[in-house]
């Protein structure tokens, strides 16, 4: 997206030296033990997982992830569930609110 930075959550024990912290990491009282943009090494991996951390916020896309699907797809998809629904108006306006919906999000995603 547009000005903004792309975070997936990962089990600390998937982690690897290098990986960047795309928020702050908390302890289970609030308090940042990890701030954000901070580099992971093999000794920050072992003191969080003393700590008893789980999950940690990385920054970027997640390599195991299905591909985005096009705007085209995405309508089309929308076309196929709102099938055989024409004739009822709340659904219909469902329909046209998510259709915008994509539509905008189209514009700021790439």
């Amino acid at each position: 997206m547009k000005g903004s930075c792309v975070m997936r959550l990962v089990l600390l024990d998937k982690v690897k030296p290098g990986d960047e912290v795309a928020e702050p990491v908390k302890n289970a009282k609030g308090m940042v033990i990890l701030s954000k943009g901070a580099k992971l090494s093999s000794i920050l991996i072992d003191r969080l997982q003393k700590m008893g951390v789980i999950e940690v916020p990385l920054e970027g896309d997640d390599p195991n992830a299905p591909p985005r699907k096009s705007l085209d797809e995405l309508l089309q998809e929308l076309e196929i569930r709102f099938e055989g629904l024409e004739g009822n108006r709340l659904m219909m306006e469902i329909k046209k609110i998510a259709r915008q919906h994509l539509m905008d999000y189209e514009s700021v995603r790439d």
